[in-house]
């Protein structure tokens, strides 16, 4: 996998997560589709020019790690909206 790839996908799912639980989950329709396109847009943008900056825009990235940066971009979504739900939710 190249790493472009890789790092669009790890910020999307985290982007996405943090997006989807701001909005309650109860985002619907063309509010939904306009908030995911514009996070791709957003993402895809900053990886490309984050890469080409330092010269790895077609470095080739191992499965092994390509699993754990996913699984890890996966549990720190998760982190993040359980503290952004605690510290939201009144006691």
């Amino acid at each position: 996998m190249r790493l472009l790839t890789l790092m669009e996908y790890c910020l999307l799912i985290f982007f996405m997560g943090i997006y989807l639980s701001a909005t309650g989950f109860n985002a619907k329709d063309f509010g939904l589709y306009i908030g995911l396109v514009l996070i791709y847009t957003l993402v895809h943008i900053f990886s490309k020019r984050f890469l080409q900056k330092r010269g790895k825009e077609n470095k080739k990235i191992g499965l092994f790690r390509s699993v754990l940066a996913i699984t890890g971009s996966v549990f720190v979504s998760v982190l993040a909206i359980v503290i952004i739900v605690t510290m939201l939710t009144p006691n």
